[in-house]
């Protein structure tokens, strides 16, 4: 067995360590990134959709598994795979009205790096068309969608 593989083998096992604020499986996921190995794909999508374990909300994959996530699918070039799962929760953050969920959601769209996420900020941008503060929100994660879009 090669090192990678046995790399694969450990980072894919650290997230059944029990952890605070389940850092193990942030670890994990920031290894596999480095890594680059496409297995991890399926991980990072089974992480980009726990939205019950505990965890932080604070804008940085160092701290939150679920952004973590998402910048690993990205980085695998396989962004589009988690895009439903993200669309899915933000539709029940708008309907909930739960902004920390809404923007939470679009800076997890944000990292994905897909572009047919795009057409979402679109929609949006329509939606808060008379909000100012929104839309200036918006507009910065929609700007680090498409500066990662047009990153190598």
């Amino acid at each position: 067995m090669c090192i990678r593989d046995r790399a694969y083998d450990a980072l894919v096992q650290l997230p059944r360590h029990p952890s605070w604020k389940n850092q193990s499986l942030i670890s994990a996921l920031a290894g596999l990134k480095e890594l680059g190995d496409p297995r991890a794909a399926d991980l990072a999508l089974q992480a980009l959709g726990d939205v019950r374990s505990p965890r932080w909300t604070l804008a940085t994959p160092i701290w939150d598994y679920r952004l973590a996530a998402a910048q690993l699918l990205a980085s695998l070039g396989q962004g589009g795979r988690g895009l439903e799962l993200v669309r899915r929760h933000l539709d029940q953050a708008l309907a909930a009205g739960e902004i920390n969920d809404i923007f939470s959601n679009l800076l997890l769209l944000a990292s994905l790096a897909d572009e047919r996420a795009l057409p979402i900020f679109a929609a949006l941008k329509q939606r808060w068309a008379g909000e100012a503060a929104a839309l200036r929100a918006l507009q910065q994660y929609e700007t680090q969608l498409q500066a990662a879009l047009k990153a190598p």
